[in-house]
């Protein structure tokens, strides 16, 4: 459990970064979701130990069929929302 809490502490590190470098967008798109999503594993995954395994467990799995087009992104009437999304979600609400 800790080699999944430490690769959700690298993610949630990673994230403000890749924000940012995205925040003109004004807008948070389902498109630009899963563009940042990649970008943070990618980074998380050069940085440091955490396996493919693990950080497959952090990203959206295909099979719930979240939206990929330019729609804002709303997680209303989604039961779930992956680890990344949430965090990209809040810091999305918080970077300038």
């Amino acid at each position: 459990m800790e080699v999944l809490f430490a690769a959700q502490a690298a993610v949630r590190d990673a994230v403000p970064a890749v924000v940012r470098r995205h925040r003109s967008a004004d807008i948070l798109t389902w498109r630009l979701l899963h563009q940042i999503e990649a970008e943070v594993l990618a980074e998380v995954a050069a940085a440091g130990p955490h396996s493919q395994r693990i950080l497959n467990m952090l990203r959206a799995p295909a099979a719930l069929d979240y939206p990929t087009d330019d729609r804002p992104v709303s997680f209303e009437g989604h039961d779930f929302v992956p680890i990344v999304f949430n965090a990209i979600s809040d810091a999305w609400r918080c970077v300038d």
